[in-house]
């Protein structure tokens, strides 16, 4: 780790510190359902890159035990294939007495009569959108795709670069959305970033009343498409 990386990660703990625990959100992807459980008949929207190289549990309705991979399953179930990233809904259910096993798009599932709960993954609408994750960084690697999420504009997170309107994709996305003029403060939209490869510097740069860091060069960036509609 370099020094440059080093004081990154401090300045994130410093933020993070500071920050209320209401302010903080979870909503980056998860892997399965099971942290779900119990939120029986709620809807939830993620984008999932697909793994066909897993093990998941069921399948028939494209409804599965709440700790089968998402990305496993929804190449099971046909809403993605590997490596394909898309927005995928998922309904939360309580607990079936029996999961077949289905052999289905390349993957075989796993037959169980026991599970604490269970999901059913389902196409969206076409104007459904996923919450915001904190940041761009689990979508390294997919340079040059477009994303649409809604977010709530912040003040309170950590940003890198933006004077360009690239940022690093660690910045946090609220607060991006609001440096850029994306949004304003408190204002719920939905925004489009685009994932770029990383850069070699990120000048510091204060807009729209928030001050971003500077930083040398990082794996990843993205950027706020504006002027467009959904």
């Amino acid at each position: 780790m370099n020094k440059s990386t080093f004081c990154k990660i401090i300045r994130i703990l410093l933020v993070l510190m500071l920050v209320p625990a209401s302010t903080l959100r979870a909503q980056d992807t998860p892997s399965d359902m099971s942290d779900y459980r119990g939120q029986d008949g709620k809807f939830f929207l993620f984008y999932v890159t697909g793994d066909d190289s897993g093990q998941c549990y069921g399948g028939e309705d494209n409804i599965y035990t709440d700790d089968s991979p998402l990305a496993v399953a929804a190449v099971h179930a046909g809403l993605l294939k590997a490596n394909e990233t898309k927005l995928v809904k998922v309904k939360v259910m309580a607990a079936r007495n029996n999961y077949p096993s289905i052999n289905r798009n390349g993957i075989i599932s796993d037959q169980t009569d026991s599970s604490d709960g269970s999901y059913q993954l389902l196409p969206p609408s076409p104007d459904e959108f996923a919450n915001a994750p904190t940041n761009m960084g689990a979508f390294i690697g997919k340079y040059d795709m477009i994303f649409l999420f809604r977010v709530t504009g912040s003040k309170e997170g950590a940003i890198w670069g933006g004077k360009d309107g690239i940022y690093t994709s660690d910045s946090e996305i609220a607060t991006a959305a609001v440096h850029s003029g994306v949004l304003k403060l408190g204002q719920t939209g939905i925004v489009r970033i685009k994932m770029l490869p990383g850069r070699k510097s990120y000048p510091e740069f204060t807009s729209n009343g928030i001050a971003s860091h500077s930083f040398d060069e990082w794996e990843g960036s993205y950027q706020f498409i504006k002027n467009e509609t959904p």
